[in-house]
């Protein structure tokens, strides 16, 4: 599972069609480290981009307030989020991509 930068996730977002869930996550925050651990342990086959968003700019322009934060977007646009104060579990993520069925 990769990690992209803000800038190389603004590109993707740009030409991406299908439906997936970015996952906003700091090299700091413990809660995304265990998440990502999670994830590589797993055989899930959810469509995952992992975003660092170290850079201050990239809080402001997705809106994150908390990591890790998971955003569904189907053509470009963001359809839902969700966050948590207690971090974030696989079972969230497939949550979130099922909660839109077909949208």
């Amino acid at each position: 599972m990769d990690i992209v930068d803000c800038d190389s996730f603004k590109s993707l977002l740009k030409n991406e069609r299908d439906k997936f869930i970015a996952v906003f996550t700091a090299s700091w925050c413990g809660y995304c480290r265990n998440l990502i651990r999670e994830l590589d342990q797993s055989s899930h086959s959810l469509r995952l981009i992992l975003v660092d968003i170290s850079n201050e700019n990239c809080w402001d322009e997705f809106n994150v307030d908390i990591v890790p934060t998971a955003v569904l977007y189907k053509d470009g646009k963001e359809i839902r989020r969700v966050s948590s104060l207690e971090g974030l579990r696989l079972r969230d993520l497939k949550e979130l991509f099922l909660s839109t069925c077909d949208k």
